[in-house]
């Protein structure tokens, strides 16, 4: 069955309905509301605005994605450096994989407190937290990518003597690259969580810190606003980081594509 091609403005409705009747809904399911608990949208979407006039939400936005993109580029730099270390040398992976099952195991959070007394409340510990999060998925997900290139591959590789260097640039880093933008995805959602877990303690500025500040105040409209911003600016990464890997990826949807098609006209043969 061939996938059904909808024009632009018709794919932007498709996606588009079910969100936008959400809000609408919404809107008019809070509008008569007089609970602390759950204010009407037009509350916390003043709140926002107020936010936003004030500077803070800019200020805000800086810190905590200032923060945010450098523990995604340390995680994705060395998850993939440890990981294509770790699925080239089958042996180390033996000795390692236990210990790494184990530490994967940990939940972040748990580290949060113990960071924040080690390392104070600057940016480097909200940075190293983000990055301790995020590293995993990417790291495993390259051990996998790597494990997964058929051996055919790395013996023609070594029988026309192609250099290390270039067999991990042009070969393993290809052939990997599909498991490692998996890694990639799940990193950045995993990041945005413990983005906003991390200014919870022992914070002085940030989104997290002010969706804190507004639960601790009894304000509970600014909190929605720092959570709906949160959820908003997330949304936005994943949709273009789903945009780019498409187009990095091209070659290898076209090849599942290929492969797919093969498959059915056989089956009808």
């Amino acid at each position: 069955m061939e996938t059904k091609r909808y024009s632009p403005l018709a794919s932007v409705l498709l996606q588009a309905w079910l969100p936008v009747s959400l809000i609408v809904l919404w809107f008019v399911a809070s509008a008569s509301s007089t609970s602390v608990f759950w204010p009407p949208l037009t509350e916390i979407l003043g709140s926002l605005g107020d936010w936003a006039a004030s500077g803070a939400l800019w200020s805000d936005a800086l810190f905590s994605f200032g923060n945010y993109f450098l523990a995604l580029l340390l995680s994705l730099v060395g998850g993939v450096a440890i990981g294509l270390t770790i699925g080239l040398m089958p042996r180390v992976g033996q000795v390692l994989d236990p210990y790494l099952d184990f530490f994967r195991s940990l939940p972040t959070v748990v580290f949060v407190p113990i960071i924040i007394l080690a390392l104070g409340i600057g940016r480097e510990p909200k940075v190293f937290l983000i990055v301790i999060a995020c590293i995993w998925p990417i790291l495993l997900n390259t051990i996998v990518g790597v494990r997964s290139i058929q051996s055919s591959i790395f013996e023609a590789s070594n029988a026309y003597r192609i250099p290390l260097r270039l067999q991990i640039t042009k070969v393993v880093l290809v052939g990997a690259l599909p498991q490692i933008a998996v890694g990639v995805r799940l990193a950045i959602t995993i990041g945005i969580v413990m983005l906003v877990v991390s200014e919870m303690f022992g914070a002085t500025e940030g989104v997290g810190y002010f969706i804190l500040q507004g639960g601790q105040r009894f304000q509970l409209a600014s909190a929605w606003a720092g959570t709906l911003t949160i959820g908003v600016i997330g949304w936005v990464f994943t949709a273009l980081y789903a945009f780019a890997e498409h187009r990095l990826l091209r070659w290898h949807h076209q090849q599942d594509t290929g492969t797919t098609t093969r498959t059915r006209a056989g089956a009808r043969a």
